[in-house]
């Protein structure tokens, strides 16, 4: 099991608008990246990061079946950030999960295929306000494909 880095360095992202977040880098290179929030990594974001790292054996296993119509036959899928930060806001999920098509023998490159998988909960229902929802997964954007 993966931990996060109690490490987190600011980092600016340029778009409409620009706006700070905090990245982390794990063992295996994959980038969390949560909210600035006054000057801070968000404390909910670190919160949702530690608790999604820690299922993220299954919640990425669950990511990658909606990869496999993409699936090429030289290469595989790598997870290359997990973010809770303004890009997941902005696609309404709790997190996205970005991947790279990495071919066979090399590294991703600049023009690899790339999708990001959106992880949203439902609506809770008044009803049963203690239903434990499962995730809602959806692709929300592909790049060279």
């Amino acid at each position: 099991m993966l931990a996060i880095p109690s490490e987190f360095l600011p980092i600016h992202r340029t778009g409409t608008p620009a706006h700070d977040e905090w990245m982390a880098v794990l063992p295996d290179r994959t980038e969390i990246v949560v909210a600035d929030a006054a000057g801070k990594p968000s404390p909910l974001g670190i919160e949702k990061a530690i608790a999604i790292v820690q299922s993220r054996t299954y919640l990425e296993a669950r990511a990658r079946q909606l990869l496999v119509p993409l699936g090429k036959a030289n290469g595989e899928w790598r997870l290359v950030a997990i973010d809770f930060g303004i890009e997941a806001q902005h696609h309404d999920c709790e997190f996205l999960m970005f991947f790279a098509f990495q071919a066979a023998r090399s590294g991703p490159a600049a023009t690899s295929p790339q999708v990001e998988v959106g992880f949203a909960l439902p609506v809770r229902s008044s009803v049963n306000p203690s239903f434990n929802p499962m995730f809602i997964l959806t692709i929300q954007t592909m790049a060279g494909l």
